[in-house]
């Protein structure tokens, strides 16, 4: 498996998390009794939500980050469906408290779900580079012993008279002459 910081994984993470924020904020729209909300300035704002939500998955995001960009998407996302659904009227663009507390607590869902899922991508990468590590380790036997190596590997017992007859001759005090 790749990094999910890189290639497809990055692309589909990205993705998803753009995705997540799109639905919750035209589910929301439409549940609110409003029509699907699909105007250019939608679209383009999708687009662009999704070029950098990709961007931004280059590294493991966190809670925070996640409820940032789903956050800011709401905010986004309810001005342009409310403005095109109702001609921008004030007292549509300006949410009630009910609806700013839907957003919030669907924004804070959102986000724990999208983190967990984060942190088990991330956590099956770093899995999957064990896994590979460990498939290195026992297809490469370790190494036997160097030949210079056995050599010296076991002591070998000392005999005496090689000591004896060996090496220069032992030098003491001088013989006393008489």
């Amino acid at each position: 498996m790749p990094s999910p910081g890189r290639g497809l994984p990055r692309l589909v993470r990205g993705a998803v998390l753009a995705t997540f924020c799109l639905l919750m904020s035209m589910g929301a729209h439409v549940a609110a009794g409003g029509s699907p909300p699909l105007s250019p300035g939608l679209l383009l704002c999708a687009g662009l939500l999704v070029v950098s939500c990709v961007a931004a998955a280059d590294r493991r995001r966190g809670f925070g980050g996640i409820v940032t960009v789903a956050g800011v998407s709401q905010v986004v996302f309810h001005l342009l469906s409310a403005g095109g659904d109702h001609g921008g009227s004030a007292a549509v663009v300006t949410p009630g408290p009910g609806m700013v507390l839907a957003h919030v607590v669907a924004t804070l869902v959102v986000g724990a779900a999208l983190a967990c899922g984060e942190r088990l991508v991330w956590s099956l990468a770093a899995l999957c580079g064990v896994v590979r590590a460990l498939r290195l380790v026992r297809c490469c036997p370790p190494p036997g012993p160097a030949p210079a190596a056995a050599a010296f590997a076991a002591p070998r017992p000392v005999r005496r008279w090689i000591l004896a007859r060996s090496g220069p001759a032992w030098r003491g005090p001088p013989v006393l002459s008489h």
